[in-house]
C-alpha cells in the first residue's frame, strides 16, 4: 500500500505562544488605525478652488470685505453646484460607455438571476441599430452638457480671480492714499 502525500495538503503545526499573537495582532490594529487616520487626513483636505494662495488671499478678504465675502461665497456655492453636475455627467457618461457585456456582470445571488444568464438572448438586428443610434445620441448630448458645465465652471474661475484682483488693487490703492 502507497501512501502519498501531496506538497501543501499536510501542514505542519507549530508551537504559538500567547505573546506572539497579541503582538502580531497589535501591529495590525496599529497599521490599522494609521491607515484610517491617513484616510481621515485625505477626506479632511479640500483641494483649492482656485490655488493654494488665491484660496488664502480670498479668506482674507472675506474676512475684511463683508461685500467681498458675500459675493465670493455665492461664487464658490455655484461652483460646487456646476462641480456636482459635472460628477454626476461624468458618472452618466462613464456608465453609458460601458459595453453591454460589463453592464450585465453583476452579482446575483437568486437561481432565476443564473437561469436568465444561461439563455442566449436574440434580438432584431433593427432594434440592435437604433438603440445604438440612440445610445450614442445620448453620449453626444451628455458630452456638450459637459463641455457646457465646464465652460461656466471655467467662467466662474475667472469671475474668482478678477474679485480677488479687483480687491488687491482696491487695497493696494487704498494703502497709496494712506487711508489704510
Amino acid at each position: 500500500m502507497d501512501i502519498q502525500v501531496h506538497p501543501g495538503s499536510a501542514s505542519v503545526s507549530k508551537s504559538v505562544s500567547h505573546a506572539q499573537v497579541r503582538n502580531n495582532s497589535d501591529r495590525a490594529s496599529e497599521s490599522k488605525v494609521s491607515v484610517d487616520m491617513q484616510n481621515r487626513d485625505e477626506i479632511d483636505t479640500v483641494p483649492p478652488l482656485l490655488s493654494q494662495e488665491l484660496d488664502e488671499e480670498a479668506g482674507q478678504y472675506k474676512e475684511d470685505n463683508p461685500v467681498f465675502k458675500e459675493d465670493y461665497e455665492e461664487l464658490e456655492k455655484a461652483m460646487a453646484l456646476i462641480q456636482a453636475f459635472i460628477r454626476k455627467l461624468q458618472a452618466q457618461l462613464s456608465k453609458l460607455m460601458q459595453s453591454v457585456q460589463q453592464r450585465r456582470l453583476q452579482v446575483q445571488e437568486h437561481e432565476e438571476a443564473e437561469v436568465l444568464s444561461d439563455a442566449v438572448l436574440v434580438e432584431h438586428i433593427g432594434l440592435k441599430q437604433y438603440r445604438d443610434s440612440a445610445k450614442v445620441d445620448e453620449i453626444a448630448l451628455l458630452e456638450q452638457q459637459l463641455s457646457e458645465y465646464k465652460q461656466l465652471e471655467a467662467d466662474i474661475r475667472v469671475n474668482m480671480i478678477k474679485m480677488i484682483l479687483a480687491e488687491r488693487e482696491r487695497l493696494e490703492e487704498l494703502k497709496r492714499k494712506g487711508k489704510l
